[in-house]
């Protein structure tokens, strides 16, 4: 769809909220200036927000990526924690890119400690960055690939679906053990990831899962196609139930809709506390501090998960903050992020 701003026309997606047509004509308005003005091609239809192919090809890093960490993503995709590449990735709203770009210059930063001791909800006993765990104690798209291969631990992991977290973190609490922060990175997405057992065609028993609360699946876990396709999923719930004890007065499974996407990586974070690797595991959301689309999954998740300490959010711009206070190294890519994501 065109959208004319200013007597500038925009080539970008219908029906988008007013926080995504302000930062995506940004986004526009930045890569015309720093990288091209020719647009991209996505099934057939041209989105000045996609990279034409050519910036795509041979396994380039995508130059959305501040170029400043291209040489520490290469040595990633080496590691034994390179990450799968998102299709989307050379798209300037990629959040893929976006949190590659909020977190790797910090985790590199010689202040990193102090940096994250300093962002709101971050694990109340972080002691300091585990470097001797995943990929100098962070991996991004982490679905516990340190501990497990195959289907992962919630049976669910392949080529092209799964539960996994944007990035994970490894950490040493103040009593020395090893443990993990999962982080979920939300750029302009108005939503969480709903459920696709639900979606799936393969589901027969898609009235249950409008008619079901969350007691009849617990006692009966088959009610779900997760469950009948061997995912993980209500055993681990099961275990963890009591966190989940707010008075849920809707009908149906309380994690059709985009609470599905938090739950499932809530359940990750439960599962890797039930092996030896990690003592403790958290899971928190960022997202870009003007995204208030996401705020009633978020509100709802905490209030069915009673706002246990083991889920919290915060903004990108919080982040950006506290690098601010701690580090001196990082003002270059400090005044970069802000201008690219429009903080």
């Amino acid at each position: 769809m065109e959208y004319k701003i200013n007597d500038k026309v925009y080539n970008i997606s219908s029906n988008l909220t007013d926080f995504q047509i302000k930062l995506y004509t940004h986004l526009i308005d930045w890569k015309h200036k720093h990288i091209t003005k020719e647009p991209g091609i996505y099934k057939g239809n041209l989105y000045d927000l996609m990279f034409p192919e050519s910036y795509s090809k041979n396994n380039e890093i995508s130059p959305v990526i501040y170029d400043k960490i291209h040489s520490e993503i290469k040595e990633i995709q080496k590691s034994p924690f390179a990450y799968k590449v998102h299709k989307m990735a050379f798209h300037m709203a990629s959040s893929q890119c976006a949190c590659i770009n909020l977190f790797l210059p910090i985790l590199l930063d010689s202040k990193a400690n102090e940096i994250i001791s300093k962002i709101p909800g971050y694990p109340c006993d972080f002691d300091k960055i585990d470097r001797s765990k995943l990929y100098k104690g962070f991996c991004f798209e982490y679905w516990g690939q340190d501990i497990t291969s195959g289907k992962g631990l919630l049976n669910d992991h392949s080529n092209v679906a799964g539960t996994d977290a944007d990035i994970a973190i490894a950490y040493l609490n103040k009593k020395g053990e090893s443990c993990l922060w999962l982080i979920e990175h939300k750029l302009t997405e108005t939503d969480f990831t709903n459920c696709g057992g639900y979606k799936s065609k393969n589901n027969k028993s898609k009235e249950s899962c409008k008619n079901s609360n969350l007691d009849d699946i617990l006692c009966n876990p088959e009610l779900c196609h997760y469950h009948q396709i061997g995912y993980n999923y209500w055993s681990i719930q099961q275990s963890k139930n009591y966190l989940f004890n707010a008075p849920i007065n809707s009908k149906g499974c309380p994690f059709l809709n985009g609470v599905n996407q938090l739950w499932r990586n809530q359940l990750l974070a439960f599962a890797l506390e039930n092996t030896p690797k990690y003592t403790h595991v958290s899971f928190s959301v960022v997202h870009h501090k003007d995204n208030t689309s996401l705020q009633p999954t978020i509100h709802k998740y905490k209030q069915l998960i009673t706002n246990n300490i083991t889920f919290t959010t915060f903004t990108n711009s919080d982040i950006i903050n506290s690098a601010e206070t701690y580090s001196n190294e990082l003002s270059e890519w400090i005044t970069w992020y802000k201008d690219l994501y429009n903080l």
